[in-house]
């Protein structure tokens, strides 16, 4: 029987992350996606810019996926607004099954106050998370320390963990100095870094988005966390490396055929 995945996430119109990469990556994996769509992202005048549904909205989408289907994974992108932060949190009560939180964090330097406030009420849907997925910048936020290295990401994992996460694996992307692109996973126990030579492709927008749904539809696939990060570290490269090219010069990943064939397999 098809096993389904919900994404609760904001919808990227240009489709590169957001809901769209976590519809394409569950059904990459030959699983029926769902979706509440929390707000929708476009660009205006050169600017990421947010337009939230209300959280009323929210509500009745998770009331109609909860009454009419069962579903055995959760992926979490971006939520952006506090009270769905909680509508949220009592959906994924009682629920039994992977739950992939992707803290994704889009505020501007000048909303301070709303950040950290929103970052309080992030944490407190970290013990319901299988694993927490945040890039280098999300983690800074979240264990309030700069990241410039290995050794910093490590204590940064230690240091989400004790905010209430079960596991959690940092993005390192591009941003660490050197040849390989890292990422870490740490779960109190186990700690290991999963490495891959560095593209210099632009298509990487949707990069995090997918390497969390890809996680997501690992785990409800019955692969153990360690297993299934690594999968997905290899289906994300190749999506980089086949993405596509945005007028700007930017690219989105793209999971086509050769990398269905070359990942999947």
């Amino acid at each position: 029987m098809t096993k389904t995945v919900l994404t609760i996430a904001g919808s990227d119109t240009l489709a590169g992350g957001g809901l769209q990469s976590d519809i394409k990556v569950f059904e990459n994996h030959q699983l029926f996606g769902l979706t509440a769509i929390t707000c929708v992202a476009v660009v205006n005048n050169h600017q990421f810019e947010i337009n939230d549904l209300s959280p009323s909205l929210l509500q009745e989408q998770l009331t109609t996926i909860k009454d009419h289907l069962n579903v055995d994974g959760i992926k979490i992108g971006l939520i952006h607004q506090l009270e769905s932060l909680e509508i949220v949190k009592s959906f994924l009560r009682g629920f039994v099954g992977p739950i992939v939180l992707d803290p994704v964090m889009a505020f501007k330097e000048t909303d301070r106050v709303y950040g950290d406030t929103y970052r309080e009420k992030l944490i407190e849907l970290f013990p319901f998370a299988t694993i927490i997925t945040p890039n280098l910048k999300e983690a800074e936020i979240l264990a309030q320390q700069p990241i410039t290295n290995l050794d910093e990401m490590a204590l940064a994992a230690r240091k989400i963990l004790a905010l209430g996460a079960r596991s959690v694996v940092i993005k390192g992307g591009e941003r660490l100095s050197g040849e390989l692109a890292s990422d870490l996973f740490y779960d109190g126990e186990q700690s290991e870094f999963f490495s891959k030579p560095k593209l210099t492709q632009a298509a990487i927008n949707g990069a995090g988005c997918s390497f969390a749904s890809a996680i997501t539809s690992n785990l409800v696939l019955g692969k153990e966390l360690i297993p299934a990060i690594s999968k997905s570290k290899e289906y994300v490269y190749q999506g980089i490396k086949n993405g596509i090219t945005l007028k700007n010069g930017e690219g989105n990943v793209w999971f086509g055929d050769s990398v269905q064939t070359e990942v999947m397999t």
